[in-house]
């Protein structure tokens, strides 16, 4: 089950993020992908370019959550948690991307005529452990430890069957 996340509590929305670091600009450096503080609003670099920027944001100006401001990405980080979250109807909560991003190519799978209980090393063409991955989800199905959001996603799939 996701752990809760109690760090986007009270925070006001804020303004689309810049398409450039911040920090790198004053700096003349550069970056690889962009991050975007949802506490203060500030688009800052992320940890694969040289000056890490965001993770020197939250480790001193302790600011939890950020959200990728890349074109192409769409998720929100907290720091705080070590955790990707997504809002629920609860509220904000932490969450397992292997599970979110295998139920697409579990669909697609299935719908291409996919084995529903493929081979543990089964891979498909796009690298994801499409056997591994429904094992796990049924693991964790049986031990009740299966987000209900992620189980009406994944039950939602045509074809599918625990």
């Amino acid at each position: 089950m996701s752990q809760q996340c109690v760090h986007m509590v009270g925070l006001a929305p804020v303004a689309a993020p810049l398409d450039v670091c911040e920090a790198c600009v004053r700096e003349g450096s550069t970056w690889f992908h962009l991050r975007q503080c949802l506490v203060c609003g500030q688009t800052l670099c992320c940890d694969n370019s040289p000056k890490q920027h965001m993770s020197h944001h939250y480790r001193s100006d302790g600011h939890a959550v950020m959200r990728a401001a890349s074109p192409g990405e769409d998720w929100v980080w907290c720091f705080a948690d070590d955790a990707m979250i997504r809002e629920t109807p609860d509220g904000w909560a932490g969450y397992d991307p292997f599970i979110v991003n295998g139920v697409a190519v579990a669909t697609e799978h299935l719908a291409s005529g996919g084995a529903l209980r493929p081979d543990p090393d089964f891979t498909t063409d796009d690298g994801l452990p499409i056997g591994d991955w429904f094992a796990y989800v049924r693991e964790l199905h049986d031990a009740g430890d299966l987000d209900p959001i992620d189980v009406a996603a994944i039950e939602a799939i045509p074809g599918f069957a625990w």
